[in-house]
């Protein structure tokens, strides 16, 4: 009958829907374990480390700690910092300590300060530093920085917005003074964002920056976050979360254009992106989105979720690639991984808002 065939079809829709909540929720996936050497968590951290961006030629990374995202209720007890770890520290036994980096400025105000996204420029020999701010408004910035060695410290320069800093999250500098972001969506409010998830509404966005005005490079995206750019071979790298991918393009030598050069399927829901030395990305995961989701909704508390560090190593034409995974944890260790940075056999690993953890590399052959 008719009827019976319309029964059919509620029920097969109804397991179709039930099953892509299933998949796209990590739910029955399990982690096993495992790391490149011997790790620890770095000492100093309390509230994140959702972004760390390295500077090569001085062993230097910079922590962005204390992220308030669509939570006002957590901003009133939570300061955002800037850390500065060392990695030529000795690792001996003693503890590895990270340096909150105090920030100078007259216009500057910290209470406002949620640092997410990281990148620098050196500028005139000074290390410039762009941090992506979210006020307790969430109000959306970029906020510049020079680096002072000698204090060491931050000193705030200016703060950048534009109609087109819709909801940025990733940002990597391409230039002095130029950069491009990700905007992860359009909702400000944490009901606005669930709908935009749940209906599947494509409006993440990237954008390039000149200095002086913005370009859109790219729109319709399913929750584009992280972001790396290779100098060296122009190529711009973008994970888009919602489709658990990475994409790879050349970029114009203007920046202010594109040309796709490949999608990979990663099957984790991967965040920032760490472009290493020898051109092989690296990216901080999260290998089931619902456990996340309960610690990410819960930054104060006990509830953890498990760490993943995927690098994908691009062949020649950046057409396909070779996935490995140097590090895995099932939250106990460290929780909600979001970057994963490497510098002379140390893996640093960054996290939404649960600490940061230092790995030690015994062979890059475990990588």
């Amino acid at each position: 009958s008719n009827m019976g065939k319309l029964h059919l079809a509620v029920v097969v829709g109804l397991c179709a829907f039930a099953w892509r909540i299933y998949e796209s929720m990590d739910m029955g996936r399990t982690v096993y374990n495992h790391g490149p050497g011997v790790c620890r968590q770095v000492h100093g951290v309390g509230k994140g480390s959702e972004d760390i961006e390295l500077v090569r030629s001085e062993g230097i990374a910079f922590v962005s700690s204390g992220l308030v995202y669509m939570q006002p209720k957590r901003g009133a007890h939570v300061q955002g910092k800037m850390f500065l770890y060392d990695l030529n520290q000795k690792l001996g036994t003693d503890q590895l300590k990270a340096k909150e980096l105090p920030i100078k400025g007259a216009s500057f105000n910290q209470d406002k300060f949620h640092p997410h996204g990281l990148s620098h420029w050196v500028v005139n020999g000074v290390i410039r530093l762009y941090a992506i701010n979210h006020d307790l408004e969430f109000k959306h910035t970029v906020e510049v920085f020079d680096y002072d060695p000698s204090g060491p410290a931050l000193v705030h320069k200016k703060s950048l917005s534009n109609p087109l800093f819709v909801r940025p999250n990733g940002i990597v500098a391409v230039g002095p003074d130029q950069f491009i972001l990700t905007n992860d969506g359009v909702s400000q409010t944490e009901f606005t964002n669930f709908l935009e998830i749940l209906t599947g509404y494509k409006a993440g966005s990237v954008v390039f920056w000149d200095g002086k005005e913005s370009h859109e490079l790219l729109s319709g995206m399913g929750a584009p976050n992280g972001i790396a750019y290779d100098a060296k071979n122009s190529k711009l790298f973008l994970t888009e979360v919602n489709y658990r991918r990475i994409h790879a393009y050349d970029i114009a030598k203007d920046k202010k254009s594109v040309t796709h050069l490949s999608t990979i399927n990663l099957f984790s829901t991967c965040d920032n992106l760490f472009l290493d030395s020898d051109g092989s990305v690296y990216s901080g995961c999260h290998p089931v989105i619902i456990q996340t989701a309960k610690s990410i909704g819960d930054c104060d508390g006990d509830a953890t979720s498990p760490s993943q560090i995927l690098r994908i190593k691009y062949d020649g034409d950046y057409k396909t690639a070779d996935v490995t995974e140097p590090y895995a944890n099932d939250g106990k260790e460290v929780s909600g991984s979001s970057v994963g940075v490497i510098y002379n056999n140390q893996m640093l690993i960054g996290t939404v808002c649960k600490g940061l953890l230092h790995c030690e590399i015994v062979d890059p052959s475990v990588l």
